[in-house]
């Protein structure tokens, strides 16, 4: 099976982020959100996919090139100007001849990969999209279904709802929809395509999972993303019961959170120190990513009113805690010099 990531946008709502690099390169953990999506892709056995590039495309291409470092193999779908979420899938339809999956390229999430492909298959949908329910549904297309799960209405970025059950932009397609529907220029998923299935009376069915999802669409987006990963409420690259290896490491991590306080005239010291002790050239952000030799990492970010804040990640959480102290103990002793 193929997937294709969208990774085209130019991610305005995200900057100053996306000022030099595309969305989908913005880094959690020192790692962009697209290498989430291909490790998790790769996770259920898929290595063929296409990704949709157009803004700062050269920063894609270089990190991930043909895809043999990530064990996967990558082409690219270059748009010299825009063409929405469907538009460059369009143009690949002769690369996209059998059922394929789609996700965007901006979403943090683990969702269940093999579920959504053997809910599609037993529906026998033309498409299947995926959907979560959220707080608030505003930025977002709202699902309606009926007791099969069968699409029957959809609502883009409503003023006014009911129902909070979402598009999360993860899709299973059917490709005889590229010819039946086929079209060049800028085509959207939620804006074009999805309402021209619904009035031709196309199945469309809707997986509805209770999975880690997030759009990376703003700063608070992104922000929240990053927290969440430190305090363990996202597993990134779950791995499938099929999946012939599974890391344990990445499958239940332990993650520990220390506070340390530290007098704000005593930071540029103690930030001096933790940079030379890990001998690592900058600190982005005033965070500090450490990776350990025996697997695991050390996160020590500086918040402006509570001093040192340590996320610690290991296999046992004896391990984790035994991380997080040692670098509290760290800070607290330099803050004595």
């Amino acid at each position: 099976m193929k997937a294709v990531i969208l990774a085209g946008g130019e991610g305005k709502r995200l900057r100053p982020y996306t000022i030099s690099v595309a969305k989908p390169m913005v880094p959690i953990l020192n790692k962009p959100i697209l290498e989430y999506s291909i490790n998790l892709l790769r996770s259920y056995g898929i290595k063929d996919i296409l990704i949709t590039t157009c803004y700062k495309s050269d920063t894609i291409k270089e990190y991930f090139g043909n895809g043999r470092r990530f064990h996967v193999n990558i082409t690219y779908l270059e748009e010299r100007k825009p063409l929405g979420t469907a538009g460059g899938i369009f143009l690949a339809k002769h690369l996209l001849e059998e059922p394929f999956l789609v996700l965007s390229g901006d979403a943090f999430t683990n969702i269940p990969i093999d579920q959504v492909i053997n809910f599609h298959h037993s529906k026998k949908a033309a498409m299947t999209l995926v959907s979560k329910e959220v707080p608030d549904p505003r930025e977002y297309g709202v699902c309606y279904t009926d007791q099969s799960r069968r699409l029957i209405d959809f609502v883009e970025k409503p003023s006014a709802w009911e129902g909070n059950e979402v598009n999360t932009g993860v899709y299973m397609v059917e490709p005889f929809l590229l010819k039946k529907y086929s079209r060049k220029g800028a085509l959207d998923f939620s804006q074009d395509l999805i309402p021209s299935l619904l009035k031709n009376d196309d199945a469309v069915y809707v997986f509805k999972t209770n999975a880690y999802w997030r759009d990376i669409g703003n700063p608070e987006e992104y922000k929240k993303a990053r927290e969440d990963l430190m305090r363990g409420q996202f597993t990134p690259e779950k791995a499938p019961s099929f999946s012939r290896k599974i890391d344990t490491a990445v499958l239940d991590p332990f993650i520990t959170r220390v506070q340390v306080a530290c007098p704000k005239v005593k930071k540029p010291f103690v930030l001096a120190k933790l940079l030379e002790s890990v001998s690592v050239p900058a600190m982005e952000e005033e965070e500090l990513m450490i990776e350990h030799r025996d697997g695991g990492w050390t996160k020590i970010v500086s918040d402006p009113d509570r001093g040192f804040i340590i996320y610690s990640k290991a296999d046992r959480r004896n391990l984790a805690r035994e991380l997080a102290r040692y670098y509290g103990k760290k800070i607290k002793t330099w803050q004595k010099v």
